[in-house]
């Protein structure tokens, strides 16, 4: 099938280059017809349908295109021909190889990655369950209970860090789940605020909403937005100190506003400096920052598997903006 369809290909490019001769002439770009045509047999059939190309070109312009104008000639062109042929198809089969090499890598990779996430999340459901039952348990001092609620912490903490991997994985491959229905804005950025509430008083930040009344609805994943929220909201906190503010809002006034919703998060920390900026959604990029750098990459994935945008503006010393937009119910 591979070598019947090069000999298709190359044989209907011979004759619609022979058509083409009243117009173009003989010598017109006799060789470069056909180096497409040995890349494309190459690439699709494999190396040696890629070389039996070769050779019914080189036959065909030796027979129908190198002069004397009949029978089989061979001059330095031809042999250049041939040469620069066979290096294509050697050009195209260690691609495709290297193709092969780094999808076996990436096939191990998610192997490895399915059997650490599995063999994690049993051992901390586990942890978990036997904090709980402590917990209930009677008879159980103020120290003691100050430490199960550590234990709970961490638990929380790596099962976190293990969602954040799954969905930097799934992110990377174009893989990650959606789904969309129609759901109101509103109710999504005070549900966000609410699960971040408690981080912000333990940590003397202001956190409130900000933005129009009534309902703006929206075509989302409900989950992946507040996950979303969540990240922003949550990079807000590491770097907006005691007493700070945190603004979450609705930009009633955002450019194309009929077609889309635009989030803010806006915050009063440190800002961000101006060589970063281009830096701060890519994958494992953390700048000065402690954690995994998956975060914000993880929003932005989220975001443009919405259809929307996602940026962010700052300057040093006042703070930082995030913005994104996601499609509008019709």
């Amino acid at each position: 099938m591979r070598y019947g369809g090069a000999v298709v290909m190359t044989v209907l490019v011979v004759l619609g280059r022979l058509a083409l001769d009243p117009v173009w002439g003989r010598q017109h770009n006799r060789h470069l017809v056909f180096l497409p045509t040995v890349m494309l047999a190459a690439w699709f059939g494999g190396f040696g349908p890629g070389l039996l190309s070769v050779g019914l070109s080189t036959l065909a312009l030796g027979h129908f295109w190198t002069e004397p104008a009949s029978g089989f000639h061979v001059n330095s062109d031809l042999v250049l021909f041939f040469f620069v042929s066979v290096a294509v198809c050697e050009l195209v089969e260690s691609l495709h190889l290297s193709r092969a090499h780094a999808d076996d890598a990436r096939r191990a990779h998610e192997r490895v990655m399915e059997v650490v996430v599995h063999d994690l999340r049993n051992p901390l459901t586990a942890i978990k369950a036997t904090s709980d039952a402590l917990q209930s348990g009677p008879g159980l001092d103020e120290h003691h209970h100050h430490r199960l609620k550590v234990i709970d912490r961490s638990v929380s903490r790596m099962e976190s860090l293990i969602r954040d991997l799954v969905d930097a994985g799934q992110a990377e491959h174009g893989t990650l789940l959606m789904m969309i229905e129609k759901e109101d804005a509103l109710s999504i950025v005070d549900e966000a605020i609410e699960l971040q509430t408690p981080v912000a008083r333990e940590r003397g930040v202001s956190l409130e909403a900000s933005g129009p009344q009534g309902a703006i609805f929206i075509n989302c994943d409900r989950h992946r937005l507040l996950q979303v929220l969540g990240n922003l909201i949550g990079n807000a906190l590491k770097f907006t100190p005691q007493a700070g503010r945190i603004t979450v809002r609705i930009d009633a006034d955002a450019p194309d506003k009929e077609r889309v919703v635009r989030f803010v998060v806006e915050d009063t920390g440190a800002g961000i400096a101006p060589e970063n900026l281009p830096h701060v959604f890519e994958q494992y990029w953390k700048g000065d920052a402690k954690g995994t750098g998956l975060g914000l990459y993880i929003a932005q994935s989220i975001v443009r598997a919405h259809g929307g945008d996602i940026g962010v503006t700052s300057e040093p010393g006042r703070g930082a903006s995030f913005f994104f937009t996601v499609p509008r119910a019709l």
